[in-house]
């Protein structure tokens, strides 16, 4: 899945144009099977990031969350 293809999901899933350029880096190595360790500010959309990619990759999506 591409930017373009991503952003059409995050609209209908999410009522959101766009990712920042950071979260759509994270993403994409999610979407390409690679493993993250993403720590960064607070309103930086973390959860977007999670919530998308637990929505477009198939399977379970594990997330280890001190706010949790």
């Amino acid at each position: 899945m591409n930017r373009t293809e991503a952003e059409s999901k995050l609209a209908q899933w999410f009522n959101i144009s766009r990712f920042y350029d950071e979260q759509w880096e994270a993403i994409e190595k999610l979407l390409r099977g690679e493993r993250i360790l993403m720590i960064q500010r607070t309103g930086f959309g973390k959860s977007l990031v999670y919530q998308f990619a637990g929505m477009a990759l198939p399977g379970t999506t594990v997330i280890f969350s001190p706010l949790i």
